[in-house]
């Protein structure tokens, strides 16, 4: 038996040198196209600032691992499909170079709102659901609205709800069908921006 026992863990060390973990993947979401230069529009005096932000989404997303759901109250964290950074700033990028796209020609820049630049309009976004629900697609769902260059006036309170099909089931399809419904949503805040900068002209 003391014989045999070398030989026992020499097999079980070759063994676990064989065998390793999955090598972990990594995942940004992605936008429809380059923004525009803002530097064009802020050479206009008429060109109007809107700040995206504060943009929130909800605790259990907020975290490295890409997060679906399995049942309508249970979550699961994909321990080797990751976001390469953070998920709430990803969104806020793409939100952003999405709407400047939907904007087109319109004198207007979009940027990321910060609480110390004045004479912005300001765009808050609440998220209370962007993940894969059980029967394979993503559902958006986020309460948002306009404030005005004064920080009080509310021009508009909008509500979104939007789903897409997950053409896969990959996590690489998941996170596409989150850009997709990002773009979507990024559509809505573009026409809603379209109406307060003309009524305000």
């Amino acid at each position: 038996m003391i014989r045999i026992l070398p030989t026992i863990i020499m097999i079980s060390l070759l063994l676990g040198c064989s065998t390793s973990s999955p090598t972990p993947k990594y995942f940004t979401l992605s936008s429809l196209s380059s923004p525009k230069p803002a530097d064009v529009f802020h050479s206009r005096s008429s060109a109007a600032v809107i700040g995206i932000g504060p943009v929130e989404i909800p605790d259990y997303l907020d975290k490295p691992q890409i997060v679906t759901r399995t049942a309508t109250n249970e979550l699961l964290l994909s321990e080797f499909n990751l976001w390469g950074g953070s998920l709430k700033a990803d969104v806020m990028r793409v939100i952003i170079e999405d709407t400047s796209s939907f904007l087109g020609s319109e004198p207007v820049t979009i940027v990321a709102w910060r609480a110390h630049v004045p004479g912005f309009y300001r765009i808050p976004i609440y998220f209370s659901r962007l993940d894969v629900i059980p029967d394979g697609t993503v559902s958006l769902n986020a309460k948002w609205g306009i404030v005005a260059k004064d920080g009080k006036t509310i021009a508009t309170i909008q509500e979104s709800s939007i789903t897409k099909p997950v053409k896969g089931k990959e996590y690489n399809d998941i996170v596409n069908a989150m850009s997709d419904v990002l773009a979507d949503f990024s559509k809505e805040i573009a026409s809603a921006v379209k109406v307060v900068i003309r009524k305000a002209n």
